[in-house]
C-alpha cells in the first residue's frame, strides 16, 4: 500500500467515526478528498509510516479503526499501537471474552437494560467503566435490541447520543454471528439458574 492510499483510507475513515453522515462501507471508503492533498500535509510521515509496517488494506484499516475507536477526534500523531495490539487480543479472543463479560450480570438480566428517571442504565454505566466492551454493548443490541428503549428515554443525552454513534459507526467492521453468540448466552443464564 503506498502512503497516499493510507492518508485516503485514513481522512475515510475519519468522516465515518466524525460527526457528520459519511458512511465508510457504503461509499467503499471514497471520498472527494484529492490525492494531492497529501503532498500539502506536514504529517505525511505517519501515513508513510503505516504503509511500511502494514502488508495488507485490511491490517491498516484495522490499525486506524481501532484508534478511531480510542480518539473519535482521529489525530493520527495520538495513534498508537497499544490501542491496535488490544483491538486485536479483543478480536481474536472475544468468543471466550462474552460470557466473560456476561458472567455477573447472568443472574439478573434484563434489569441491565432499564432506564428509569433518566438515569444511565447499568449496562452502560459497566461500558464507561471499563468492565463490559463496546463489542459486547453491540452484540447484546444485536441479540435484545435495547437501544430503541434507549434512544427515547435517553433523547438528547450527552452520553448516550455519542455512544449509540460509535456503536453504529462500529457495527459494520464486526462480524457477529447472532444466534453463537445467543446460544452462549442461554447456556450461561441456564447454567446460572440451575
Amino acid at each position: 500500500m503506498e502512503p497516499v492510499d493510507v492518508y485516503l483510507m485514513y481522512c475515510a475513515l475519519k468522516a465515518h467515526f466524525g460527526k457528520g453522515k459519511y458512511d465508510y462501507h457504503q461509499y467503499k471508503g471514497k471520498t472527494k478528498i484529492s490525492r494531492e492533498s497529501f503532498y500539502k500535509r506536514k504529517d505525511r510521515y505517519f501515513f508513510t509510516k503505516l504503509a511500511k509496517r502494514f502488508d495488507s488494506y485490511k491490517e491498516v484499516e484495522g490499525y486506524l479503526v481501532s484508534n478511531f475507536i480510542k480518539d473519535r477526534k482521529g489525530y493520527i500523531v495520538n495513534f498508537n499501537d497499544e490501542n491496535y495490539d488490544s483491538w486485536k487480543l479483543r478480536r481474536q479472543g472475544f468468543f471466550e471474552m462474552f460470557p466473560v463479560e456476561m458472567y455477573p450480570f447472568v443472574s439478573n438480566f434484563e434489569p441491565i437494560f432499564k432506564v428509569e428517571n433518566n438515569q444511565h442504565p447499568l449496562l452502560m454505566k459497566e461500558y464507561l467503566g471499563g468492565r463490559v466492551s463496546l463489542e459486547s454493548l453491540i452484540i447484546l443490541d444485536e441479540l435484545v435490541q435495547y437501544t430503541p428503549d434507549w434512544n427515547k428515554k435517553l433523547k438528547g443525552d450527552v452520553v448516550w447520543e455519542p455512544l449509540k454513534k460509535l456503536m453504529k459507526d462500529y457495527k459494520g467492521f464486526l462480524t457477529i454471528d447472532a444466534k453463537r453468540y445467543r446460544m452462549k448466552l442461554l447456556n450461561l443464564i441456564e447454567k446460572e439458574s440451575n
